[in-house]
């Protein structure tokens, strides 16, 4: 039997002298690994479609317990992502994050379209790489039932109160009512929030899919906001990511070459 599908290639690794292994993301199936033959020559029809970022048609057989691929057809490369290596570096981040949450056989419609629009938009240069950081890390938490509980304090209700904390690890809020005097200070796993953050994450998680970018927010709460979303994701799927890493020390590496053109400016 033929299967096919729109799917998204979130990994690939090369088996033998021709032969490659792709997983591709799909809204029906989740997470599906397909053996693609002579996928690496020269003149190998499903090439184009086999690299990683490919957004393509999929059609597909079972053959004992693996699929191989039977035929393809490109829909969308996201080009833009190979010409920064920022952005590449990024990209590999959300993939990877969805290669390591997503199964095989579970629905996966809401986390798809997530990661083609942030793909799309990071591919553009819509919006900035921060930005689409943070509003990826916060959703894709939600869309796998991981939505933390931002509505107002856990402990008194209130949705509002002068200073609100949000508590990482127990993925809640406390008004400083009920933080303050119950030994939570000196934990690690909370942040006091802005107003303008803590509304924003309450957009970001509970906002229809289409008015998910529709926003803007400046760069103190920017900082604020990839510092949330970032402990959040990583301390709830209790690792961490090489992608990741590698990101962050591009974004230092291009800080600090910054800070030494600016400092020879200036003499």
């Amino acid at each position: 039997m033929l299967i096919t599908v729109t799917g998204l290639v979130i990994a690939e690794r090369n088996v033998g002298e021709n032969d490659r292994f792709i997983d591709i993301l799909t809204a029906e199936y989740g997470a599906v690994e397909i053996c693609v033959k002579g996928a690496r020559k020269i003149n190998g029809k499903s090439n184009a479609c086999t690299q990683l970022f490919s957004y393509a048609k999929f059609c597909f057989s079972k053959r004992g317990d693996r699929y191989y691929l039977n035929s393809c057809e490109p829909i969308k490369s996201f080009y833009g992502l190979r010409l920064d290596m920022k952005k590449l570096a990024l990209a590999g981040y959300f993939v990877e994050i969805s290669k390591y949450c997503v199964t095989t056989g579970q629905s996966a419609k809401d986390v798809m379209s997530l990661l083609l629009n942030t793909l799309h938009m990071l591919s553009e240069g819509m919006r900035s790489e921060e930005f689409l950081k943070s509003v990826f890390e916060m959703r894709f938490m939600s869309e796998i039932g991981m939505l933390p509980q931002l509505i107002g304090c856990r402990d008194c209700y209130s949705y509002e109160a002068e200073e609100m904390f949000f508590m990482i690890d127990r993925s809640c809020l406390l008004c400083g009512e009920h933080f303050y005097g119950r030994g939570f200070e000196e934990s690690g796993y909370h942040v006091r929030l802005t107003k303008t953050v803590l509304h924003t994450l309450r957009f970001i998680c509970l906002t229809d899919m289409n008015r998910l970018f529709n926003f803007k927010i400046g760069e103190e709460s920017k900082r604020l906001l990839s510092e949330v979303t970032e402990k959040y994701i990583l301390t709830h799927l209790s690792r961490s990511f090489k992608t990741l890493d590698f990101y962050k020390q591009m974004c230092a590496d291009e800080a600090n070459a910054a800070g030494a053109a600016g400092a020879a400016d200036a003499q």
